[in-house]
């Protein structure tokens, strides 16, 4: 049974009654009294529909009325958009004139027909829906106000898209164990071992799989790494694609069987892989012995992981192991619940009583305790806690449609609004991979959300809830998510008949008042055709989306589709302009097209006077935009923008009312704007700069702010308002003519803050401070660059100020000469500035990562420099030409665990103070030029060392003098070190030893031989050492060597002709050249 949400429908058409521009029209059309009445019954309907949405569960006869009402509330939010939208053409077509108007009237569109029209329409959907609400006196409905709102926590609760979700519990053992039985079939298996897990949805199989793919001895054993998901699609060429895309990190356009296998086993062959096959459910004998012949090119050893639901599909394909995963103990349940629901751990004994008693609920499966955590931490109240533990929706069953009765209950506790984005998540396949940009445009275009923010915000409240996982940042800065397969089917179960997913292998069986359609079809073009043909006799003329994710031309699709809000076909290449039938979709909000073939946008293109997103892929060849598309800045003030907006050469805009006509201040979906003038311009007057800037003034909500080249002497009042409550990132630069900055210290939630070549500030005052009781309450990062006239940083001892500072960089400020008191301050970076600033060093008590660079004038550092800064866990020293000793700088560091000396060409040796680093665990010297030696004597005393590398210190002779106590060292480099002619035999104290490069030490002529017997070295790199001419005997457990420009190695190891070859031969992984 669908869940009828037909509450958050109803609330998007209140918004669009009670709007002023609707008001202004139904003024003009005498519809004033049919758009009140309208009201008013959605008014009364509104009152019992929370109390009808949950007993609908109970009632076959309240959900068909309830469906009934919500396929009537769509169609009046169809003829009221409409509506809207003529008032909108009205206004466009009143600023162009009387010549607009006369054509108007002569078009097909005629506004007098299109008003009888409208007016008959408006008034057959009030007395249909009249009707409908006459009909709850039949439920006996309680009254109540839905609550459509968000915990008043959220906001200080989620400050980023990303969750942690290091927190596992209760996989270390199981982690462990599938470990040691992969690694000792390497070495026993010839063949390709294939080990499975398997266990039911929700129990954390892709978790488990993860972190045995993630941990650094998989990294180690293995060339390739390689992460397929693979669901209910078993298809050898779409997965021979995401093998080779994984490996080549980029899209793979071969389409045929054939040459697709012939490029995955050239790709694979020779090379140990790691291959996890996530979510396997076919059970077809022959096409998994297809695909693993496919895969048997790899070198031995190499691994194949999958995980699936099904025991039989798991028994099937492993060959080394089957793990059927367990149910979390009742200890590791109750502690992943307590993270979720209490924020601080522990909560109160009554709660933990009843909490208790819900996790028992859980049985043991992690995605249902997370999900029910996540919903607990909003409970305040006993009672709260009691419904949930005593609700009803436990004694359904499992196997009802799939659907844990856990995550059931978690998903009515959300909002109607949040139910409705989040069922929305479904119109995706599983295992899809969605951007939260693209999500949020799209729960826009459906009208589910108003305001991006308010986007933002749901999609944080779903991670959080775990109704979407997998939150990461791909490399183009984006985020994006996925949902699990269980809460996958969830959603699908509420959407019902609304959501639809066509693939190439699923039966059509396309309900007729489908609304949300993304089809993907694997044909030859005849067959497409005739599904296409197919589709379109199958539904009706209801679909709001429709994402295409194949190379099909859906023109013949959307002819009948007049109320389609979003259009995504950007696979589908080969039209050369946008078909005529877009620009009738007056409903269209989103649009998404290739228009790879594209050389003009056509003017019809603004006529979607309501699109609100418009992304054209791979527009290599457009050359022309529709002349009245933007290119004055007014002609932005009636768009309304989401997201980014950059707006670049602004000393083009002739006055500050044009600059106002952008409407900047009501465009309430912005979070960030860029406003930029060209550099080196000095076509205007100081004053005309200023009106500009002052006109351009965003609206509130906006979170993130550049200006960059601005030549004003002063920036505008508007800046210093506290009214932006939201605004988080500040960048003002190149603005060199600004005296004074802006009063920011107010700004609620500003948390990062980067002042660039301001030349003529001198000094951050109170006029930058602003005066008041708490300044830069939440300023986390601040950066400082090229402020060559910078002189002072003064701040009121009596005011509280900068306390969450946490980063600091100072570069290029060469007459700055202290800082304030900044007792937060955990990473500070001071480069190319003036040496009086290291007198400050002392008082900033609270550094973790202290990073000085380009002190090129500095000889000696000042006496105790950091003798207070004893939880300095980071030090950096960078071109300090001058320096030839640390003195005491390392005396007092015993907290230290990474240090950094580099291109210190002076310094000759290393201080006494270096023993002292007992907490030391990364210790990297990078051309120092003049240092002769590194003790061995010293490995002794940094007994938490793990990583040490030398490059390019052309005289050190690393390891010289006697050691007697062995070492915890694991990664060793050795790059550039010239006069180094061999290592010491005390090499055999680097008991823990896994990892030596040694690179371009052309001195060397000799390997010790006790380096064969290190148990533990596991990679052994050697490059371009030419003298180099024999690897000592062993290597037992080796399992890399890679030997590169080494001339004499390589005739003596190459295989198979080398005459040393055999004693390498038992290397998993070996490459000689």
């Amino acid at each position: 049974m669908a869940d009828l949400l037909v509450s958050a429908v109803v609330e998007t058409v209140l918004g669009i009654l009670r709007s002023a521009g609707l008001q202004e029209v139904g003024a003009i059309w005498a519809l004033k009294n049919e758009l009140e009445s309208l009201e008013s019954i959605f008014c009364t309907i509104q009152l019992v529909l929370q109390d009808a949405e949950i007993k609908q569960r109970k009632s076959q006869a309240l959900q068909n009325w309830l469906w009934k009402l919500k396929q009537a509330t769509y169609d009046a939010e169809n003829i009221l958009d409409r509506l809207a939208t003529e008032d909108f053409r009205r206004r466009a077509g009143s600023e162009r004139g009387m010549q607009h108007k006369l054509s108007s009237f002569l078009s097909k569109r005629n506004p007098l027909l299109f008003r009888l029209k409208i007016v008959n329409e408006v008034r057959n959907i009030r007395g249909n829906l009249d009707a409908i609400a006459k009909e709850r006196l039949d439920f006996h409905l309680g009254e109540s106000v839905v609550e459509n709102r968000f915990g008043e926590s959220l906001e200080s609760r989620l400050t980023s898209s990303l969750v942690n979700e290091l927190e596992i519990y209760g996989r270390a053992e199981e982690k462990e164990m599938i470990m040691e039985k992969m690694l000792d079939s390497m070495r026993e298996q010839d063949d390709l071992s294939v080990y499975a897990i398997w266990g039911m949805g929700g129990l954390g199989k892709t978790t488990l799989a993860q972190m045995i793919y993630s941990d650094e001895r998989m990294e180690m054993h293995f060339e390739l790494r390689i992460w397929v998901c693979v669901s209910d699609d078993f298809s050898i060429q779409r997965l021979a694609k995401a093998i080779l895309e994984s490996i080549d990190g980029e899209v793979c356009n071969i389409s045929e069987l054939d040459p697709l296998q012939r490029l995955l086993q050239e790709r694979l062959r020779g090379k140990k892989f790691l291959l996890v096959l996530d979510d396997v459910w076919n059970e077809n004998h022959e096409l998994w012995d297809r695909m693993r012949e496919v895969l048997r090119c790899g070198s031995k050893g190499s691994v194949l992981i999958i995980t699936t639901r099904i025991e039989k599909v798991a028994f099937m394909m492993a060959t080394i192991g089957v793990h059927q995963i367990g149910y979390l103990s009742e200890d590791d349940s109750w502690s992943l619940f307590r993270q979720r629901a209490f924020k601080t751990g522990d909560g109160k004994e009554n709660f933990v009583a009843i909490g208790n008693a819900i996790v028992k609920k859980c049985g043991g499966v992690p995605l249902a305790i997370k999900a029910l955590g996540s919903l607990m931490q909003f409970k305040s109240h006993e009672s709260e806690w009691l419904a949930i533990k005593e609700s009803e929706i436990w004694q359904l069953s499992d196997d009802e449609n799939g659907i844990l009765p856990a995550l059931r209950l978690s998903y009515y506790n959300l909002g109607p609004q949040m139910r409705q984005c989040f069922g929305y998540c479904c119109i995706f396949p599983k295992d899809y991979v969605m951007k939260e940009k693209q999500l949020i445009q799209l729960w826009m275009a459906n009208g589910f959300v108003d305001l991006y923010l308010t986007g933002r915000m749901i999609f944080k409240e779903l991670v959080w809830r775990s109704f979407l996982q997998d939150v990461k940042r791909n490399y183009r800065g984006e985020v994006t998510c996925k949902m699990h397969d269980l809460m996958h089917d969830l959603a699908v179960f509420v959407m019902g008949c609304e959501t639809y997913i066509l693939e190439h292998d699923k039966v059509m069986n396309i309900p007729k008042t489908v609304r949300h359609l993304y089809f993907n079809l694997r044909y030859s073009s005849m067959i497409r055709d005739k599904k296409i043909k197919a589709l379109k006799c199958s539904i009706g003329g209801s679909l709001r989306s429709l994402i295409v994710a194949s190379v099909v031309d859906i023109s013949s699709l959307i002819t009948k589709q007049q109320y389609l809000r979003a259009l995504d076909q950007q696979h589908y290449e080969a039209i050369e302009h946008l078909p005529n039938l877009v620009y009738k979709l007056e409903h269209l909000r989103y649009l998404v097209m290739s228009c790879k073939n594209f050389k003009r946008l056509p003017e019809s293109l603004t006529h979607l006077h309501n699109l609100q997103t418009l992304k054209l892929m791979n527009s290599f060849r457009l050359l022309e935009l529709p002349k009245g598309a933007c290119h004055q800045i007014d002609q932005l003030k009636e768009l309304n923008l989401g997201g980014s907006l950059s707006i670049k050469g602004l000393e083009n805009v002739r006055n500050a009312e044009d600059a106002k006509r952008a409407n900047l201040m009501t465009k309430n979906n912005l979070t960030s704007l860029s406003l930029l003038w060209t550099n080196n311009t000095e076509k205007n007057s100081m004053k005309h700069y200023e009106e500009v800037l002052h006109g351009l003034q965003p609206h509130h909500n906006l979170e993130s702010i550049c200006i960059k080249s601005y030549k004003g002497s002063k920036f505008p009042n508007w800046m210093s308002t506290v009214a932006f409550n939201n605004l988080m990132k500040v960048t003002l630069e190149d603005c060199r003519r600004c005296e004074h900055l802006p009063p920011l210290a107010k700004l609620p939630s500003l948390t990062y803050l980067k002042l660039d070549r301001m030349d003529s500030i001198k000094c951050l005052n109170a006029e930058f401070h602003g005066h008041g009781e708490c300044l830069f309450p939440t300023l986390k990062t601040l950066i400082i660059l090229d402020m060559p006239n910078l002189e002072g940083w003064k701040t009121t001892n009596s005011v509280e100020s900068f306390s969450c500072l946490e980063d600091l960089e100072i570069t290029r400020c060469p007459k700055l000469s202290h800082l304030p008191v900044l007792p937060s301050l955990r990473s500070l970076n001071i480069c190319s500035s003036s040496e009086t600033l290291l007198g400050s060093l002392p008082f900033l008590t609270s550094l973790k990562s202290l990073w000085l660079s380009d002190f090129s004038e500095l000889a000696v550092f000042p006496e105790g420099l950091l003798q207070n800064n004893t939880a300095l866990e980071e030090l950096r020293i960078n071109s300090l030409s001058s320096v030839t000793t640390l003195s005491d700088v390392l005396d007092n560091l015993s907290a230290l665990k990474n240090l950094y000396l580099h291109h210190c060409s002076h310094l000759e040796f290393l201080p006494e103070g270096l023993k002292n680093l007992s907490s030391l665990e990364r210790l990297e010297l990078l051309d120092c030029d003049s240092l002769m030696s590194f003790p061995a004597a010293i490995l002794e005393d940094l007994s938490s060392l793990k990583v040490l590398n030398f490059y390019g210190c052309k005289k050190l002779k690393p390891f010289l003098g006697p050691m007697k106590r062995a070492t915890i060292l694991q990664d060793l480099e050795l790059i550039g070190l010239r006069e180094m002619e061999h290592l010491p035999e005390s090499m055999q104290l680097f008991t823990s030893l896994r990892r030596l490069t040694i690179v371009d030490c052309e001195g060397l002529c000799s390997l010790p031989d006790s380096l064969g017997c290190l148990e533990s070295l596991s990679s052994l790199e050697i490059r371009v050492c030419k003298n180099l001419n024999s690897l000592p005997d062993g290597f037992r457990c080796l399992r890399r060597l890679v030997v590169r420009g080494c001339p004499q190695l390589k005739k003596r190891y190459n295989n198979p002709k080398g005459v040393d070859w055999q004693k390498i031969s038992h290397v998993p992984n070996t490459s000689i050249g």
